[in-house]
This record gives structure tokens, sequence and C-alpha cells, in this order.
């Protein structure tokens, strides 16, 4: 391993969030290495591997477990990597694959796909995070007119990132904007959800989002009544829907091959980034979690044996 990046959801795992969940995917169990994202330089290659050989540059990522990417050496699935440019640093790579995929999963899940893509007006709450960032980018190259709902202080970086107009997120943003999106899509609070219902249109595509309370449900209520409060919230939510909306999702990460494929094609483009804040040896990672517990811009990311 040359860098893995902690991701607010490694801060949040590391004081049992999402344990009930996470348990049916073996997951839950502590002692635990986190970490998803990974890069580095592959030493040992499975028998039946092909598309990979030992010295290749990679980058990838690892589904929830207990032997994640937080490790001088990582076992990955050679379906959940891909080869690195040799013009791109795997530190910057290191960054992208588990916030482009849920990210990637979000923008499905609102109805949005490279082939309809353009010509949409899209909003974005929570445009400034990981998410956001990578959305504004991988939306704008896709020819979707973006808005971002963000601080003022970050309108600089959204605009840069592909943003065609901003919206702030201190001032009664979604009053301004109701009514008129294609789809929306929610990486910054639970709480404004249904306000962001009430940004699309008559007959959008429709909304996602990734900070539900799914897993929350099932730890704080267990496995019965946070069924219950789940289905309640999803109903709910979707009786908010605008008529002739039908796509309302709640993303949850996982490896997929679609996202994948086009995470390398941008890469390859250099059309994806997200700046990088720090970098903290393997034995000071507190440093790298303190940095994501903070709501720190920029990732954090884990090297292992290097100094800060």
């Amino acid at each position: 391993m040359t860098a893995a990046a902690v991701n607010p959801i490694d801060v949040r795992r590391a004081h049992g969030y999402g344990r009930r969940l996470l348990s049916l995917l073996r997951a839950a169990k502590f002692p635990a290495v986190l970490g998803n994202d990974v890069a580095g330089v592959v030493s040992a290659t499975g028998a039946a591997v092909s598309a990979f050989k030992i010295g290749d540059r990679v980058y990838g990522v690892k589904p929830p477990s207990i032997d994640g990417t937080y490790a001088s050496h990582v076992v990955l699935k050679a379906a959940h990597v891909l080869p690195a440019p040799p013009e791109q640093g795997l530190e910057a790579l290191a960054a992208l694959p588990y916030s482009f995929v849920t990210m990637w999963l979000a923008v499905r899940g609102a109805g949005l796909t490279r082939h309809n893509a353009a010509g949409k007006n899209v909003l974005v709450h929570g445009a400034a995070g990981g998410l956001g960032t990578l959305a504004l980018q991988m939306l704008s190259a896709w020819g979707a007119a973006v808005a971002a709902i963000a601080r003022p202080e970050d309108f600089t970086a959204c605009r840069a990132a592909g943003a065609v107009a901003v919206v702030d997120s201190t001032d009664g943003p979604f009053t301004s904007v109701s009514g008129i999106f294609d789809a929306t899509l929610n990486f910054a609070s639970w709480e404004h959800d249904r306000s962001l219902l009430g940004c699309l249109r008559d007959g959008a595509l429709g909304h996602a989002t990734t900070v539900h309370p799914l897993l929350g449900n099932f730890d704080e209520l267990g496995w019965m009544r946070g069924a219950l409060k789940t289905a309640s919230d999803k109903r709910h939510h979707r009786a908010a829907l605008p008529p002739n909306v039908n796509n309302y999702a709640w993303t949850t990460f996982r490896p997929e091959a679609a996202a994948l494929f086009d995470l390398r094609q941008f890469v390859e483009l250099q059309c994806v980034r997200l700046p990088i804040a720090m970098r903290a040896p393997l034995a000071n990672a507190a440093e790298a979690f303190d940095h994501a517990r903070n709501g720190g811009r920029g990732r954090a990311l884990i090297l292992p044996g290097r100094s800060a």
C-alpha cells in the first residue's frame, strides 16, 4: 500500500456505526482494520489473475470488511482494481475510488446516466465535499447544468469543479430554487432531504441521498423496529415527491463494475480529482481521522512508514 484515504464513514465506523447491518457482511467485529480506498504497487497476484502483474501501479476499492486498507499490505479482488496512468501520482488516486463509486451510485439512483444527463438541470447539496465535488466534475462532463449548494467560501471551488450556478447554503437555499430541477442529490444532511424534494419539477427524474438513517435506524432500534422506521422514513419521503417522479434512492456503498469503468475513464482523461489536505504515517493515523472528524477540507491520506 502506498496510500489510503480516510473518509467520514471510517470515522463513524470506528465508533461502531452501522454495526448491525454490517454484521451481515461480517464487517462489524472489533478489532477491525478500516479503510476502503487504496493505491499502491502489486506485490503478488493470484493464480487466476491475468490483468495485473507484480510491479504494476494500481488503485482500487475494497468492500466494507474488518480487513480494510489501513495496512502495509492489502488484498483486493482484481475486479476492484484499476491500472494507474503512468503520469498520475498514486497518492492522488488513493482519494478517489470510494467517493467516486458512492457518488456514481447516487447519481444513478436519481435516474441520471451518461446517456441522459446532457441538458438536465441538477442540484447538488453538499457540493463542496468529496462526493459533491466529484458529482460536479462528472455531471458537467456529461453535459448537465449543475447548480451547487455550498457555503460562500466554497463558491469558487464549486465553479471550478463545473457548477454553472451556486446557491448559498446559509441563506434559505431551497426556496429560491424550488420546482425547477430534473434531479437532486443530497450529500450534506438528512434534515434537508424533504426540502430538496421540493426543488424537483413535475415529471423530474428523481432524487438520491447518501446521508440517510438506514444504518442508524438499525443501530438504535434493533432489527424489527429499525426495519419499520426505515420503511416509514422512505414512505414519507416518497410521498413528498412531485407528480410523475419515480426515482427516490438511499445510496449505500458497494463496489460496482460500471462505476469503476467510468472512474478509470475519467482518471485517464484527468477529469476528476480531489484535493489532498494532509498526509499522516500509519502510526499517526489518528491525525488523519481527526481531520475527517472535524470536517476539514480535502482528503486526509494514510501513508505506511512515512512521516507526515
